[in-house]
């Protein structure tokens, strides 16, 4: 018998994680905290899974973003095991850990880890490889591509003759920067699915990137400033790419923790749908790297890539505090904006908030989705093609909502909650 246990991501998104106890392997499938995005500034001290007291035998992570990877090292304090992944997700799961702990020291709120636990963590990555049979004792286990960000996977255990399938978080349809996740999958005896837009589908994508490109376009024909707003891992890399394909032909900057993630990806670039379409599009960019420098490109038309992505934080404060009366420069979001951030307040009172400054933005603001998640179609359909037995929601904030959506459909689903989150299959 194989027993489920679920430590959070619970009705909610982030601080994923979940342990598999086969019987004689306990295997842990990420293991994040309580943020959105990896570049949210912490107002709070951040929500960590449940805490595990059993000895663990392997942990799989499924990508790098901070609500799947950031509580990683609380694991490493007292002990160790590998931590098996994609390649890339190595070197970007490093920076967004290190970035955690320097974000954790500005806004005086300590993580329960130190750097040291950070190089302890990384020092136990073990690169694989899509579809590669990896054997933790007697269970047995293979990654499939995800398509959410460069060197996400799925998990798949086999044990006790029985399948479990985690998609951590993925996407079932084709972007610039990615191809779609595989739907080639071994039938799941259980599966564990994240449902982030269980509730809504997404906007058309090449309509929004028709109305990407009209909005920098109209801003650039008013001699303004576009500034470009991203999450620094996969998304600044889609929207450059989408940039690049409609033809870049004006001064484009990229600025913030997006230049390091940039260089990291593409020195995976075999990760990507095109391996060489981001080196191209690079070729057309360049790397804001001090404030004088951004002192002298606000003064004359240009697009600007920066971090972060729901304006908690990062270059992107210190460029609306200068342009916020500009009417003629344009602020475009291109991911959700989680209520209580600056971005989310932004878009619903016309103000930009923080702990600094409260300022009446004059600026064009527009809100474009460009989610590297699976909209609820697609959801229902990648369901109704596996055929599961049992069906786990997790990872939205509707799950329970879904889980009777799809109970009235004839599956057996269920959505983990604080009292009622281990299950035997």
């Amino acid at each position: 018998m194989v027993q489920l246990s679920f430590l959070g991501a619970m009705a909610t998104v982030g601080a994923s994680g979940v342990l598999v106890n086969t019987g004689s392997e306990k295997i842990v499938l990420d293991y994040g905290t309580k943020i959105q995005n990896e570049d949210a500034v912490r107002k709070e001290p951040p929500q960590f899974p449940l805490p595990i007291k059993e000895r663990i035998d392997a942990i799989f992570l499924s990508h790098c973003h901070l609500d799947h990877s950031g509580g990683l090292p609380i694991l490493f304090k007292n002990s160790h095991c590998p931590v098996y992944t994609i390649d890339v997700t190595k070197p970007l799961t490093e920076l967004l850990l290190r970035d955690s702990l320097k974000i954790s020291k500005e806004e005086g709120t300590p993580l329960p880890f130190t750097r040291t636990d950070v190089k302890r963590t990384v020092k136990n990555f073990r690169a694989i490889e899509y579809r590669k049979l990896i054997k933790v004792g007697s269970a047995k286990v293979i990654e499939y591509d995800a398509g959410h960000i460069p060197g996400s996977a799925m998990i798949s255990i086999k044990a006790d003759e029985k399948i479990i399938l985690y998609t951590g978080d993925f996407n079932t349809i084709d972007t610039r920067l990615l191809k779609r996740a595989s739907i080639k999958l071994p039938k799941p005896h259980a599966l564990i699915i994240e449902c982030t837009y269980s509730d809504r589908d997404h906007t058309d994508r090449k309509k929004e990137e028709r109305t990407l490109i009209k909005l920098i376009n109209s801003t650039l024909a008013n001699d303004g400033v576009a500034i470009v707003a991203c999450f620094a891992v996969g998304r600044t890399q889609e929207i450059l790419l989408i940039l690049d394909r409609y033809g870049i032909d004006y001064s484009l900057y990229m600025d913030g923790m997006a230049k390091k993630a940039t260089t990291i990806i593409n020195r995976f670039n075999n990760r990507l749908r095109d391996q060489q379409a981001l080196d191209r599009a690079l070729k057309k960019v360049k790397y804001v790297s001090s404030q004088s420098e951004r002192k002298k490109l606000i003064k004359q038309p240009c697009v600007i890539l920066t971090t972060s992505g729901m304006l908690n934080g990062g270059p992107v404060a210190w460029y609306l505090k200068k342009l916020y009366k500009d009417r003629n420069s344009s602020l475009l979001l291109t991911g959700f904006q989680v209520p209580g951030t600056p971005g989310r307040t932004l878009l619903e009172t016309g103000r930009y908030i923080t702990e600094d400054v409260d300022l009446d933005i004059h600026m064009l603001v527009r809100r474009l989705d460009f989610s590297s998640h699976l909209g609820r179609t697609q959801l229902l359909s990648f369901i109704k093609l596996l055929q599961p037995e049992h069906i786990f929601c997790i990872h939205g904030d509707h799950t329970e909502e879904f889980a009777r959506e799809l109970s009235d459909l004839g599956f057996n689903a269920v959505a983990p909650v604080a009292n009622n989150r281990v299950f035997n299959i």
